[in-house]
């Protein structure tokens, strides 16, 4: 059903990198995008020779309803988080505009307060907004936007009830929704991180989170990552040779087999 379902979600509109290039990527986000981008895409990206270049304007359970005040208001609300080839710096009280002038990006993604991930109407009239804003000022880069995950069967999260506290119902959603999304914003590339979770649950058990919804620090994070990189440069990421440190083989390969077939559509 899902594959059926989901035969239109992450056509690739990017195209490889080669080890010359510089990828820049800029995440407009949260919390869940701090999980998926900044632990280990960078050394995903070193193990090829890529250099990478990731900025994340950061406020924690961010809705895209701020996000859009912040972006019209040009508030300096924002933790920006910039990591260069593994390094890391965070500048508080940064503006949108600031970050978004501070690099060429190439990618620019986008994402809902998780809460909200699975409801369509929390979206609009924000999110158009937001994307107007920010694509406005930055005509070159790719937009995409992150599927967030559902939370862990035994979450505490107060939102799980608006989904009957049920996994699969809030996976479900979240699907629908990002399906809606797409038909609305066919130029966005999907980065279908909440497939990717899912599949991983299905070998590894529901262990992905750490505390009920952020993502576990080894191989939920590294998931996150894998299938980030899987979609923006079509590469397996079979062949990457980086392996987080205390990643057991199952886990490993269950990470790496679950990006594959949320980007591939391979089973």
């Amino acid at each position: 059903m899902m594959k059926r379902i989901f035969l239109w979600l992450c056509i690739a509109v990017s195209l490889p990198v080669s080890a010359t290039d510089t990828l820049r990527i800029l995440a407009i986000g949260n919390s869940f995008s701090r999980d998926a981008i900044e632990y280990h895409l960078s050394d995903i990206a070193k193990a090829e020779g890529v250099h990478i270049v990731l900025g994340n304007l950061h406020i924690g359970g961010c809705t895209l309803e701020r996000h859009a005040l912040n972006a019209r208001t040009d508030s300096a609300a924002y933790e920006y988080i910039k990591i260069v080839d593994g390094v890391l710096t965070n500048t508080p009280k940064t503006r949108m505009s600031t970050a978004l002038a501070d690099e060429p990006w190439d990618y620019v993604s986008f994402q809902q307060a998780s809460n909200f991930s699975g409801m369509y109407d929390t979206y609009e009239p924000y999110f158009k907004e937001l994307t107007g804003i920010v694509l406005g000022r930055l005509p070159k880069a790719k937009p995409m936007w992150q599927m967030t995950w559902a939370y862990a069967q035994n979450t505490t999260h107060a939102a799980f009830p608006y989904y009957g506290s049920s996994q699969d119902k809030m996976y479900q959603a979240i699907l629908r929704t990002c399906k809606t999304l797409h038909k609305h914003y066919p130029r966005f590339t999907i980065i279908p991180t909440g497939i990717a979770i899912q599949n991983a649950r299905t070998r590894l058990g529901d262990v992905m989170n750490r505390d009920g919804f952020h993502l576990n620090y080894v191989y939920g994070r590294y998931t996150a990552a894998c299938t980030w990189w899987q979609t923006i440069t079509k590469r397996d990421i079979r062949t990457n040779t980086y392996r987080p440190d205390g990643i057991t083989d199952e886990q490993y390969e269950a990470c790496r087999w679950a990006a594959r077939r949320a980007v591939k559509k391979q089973r």
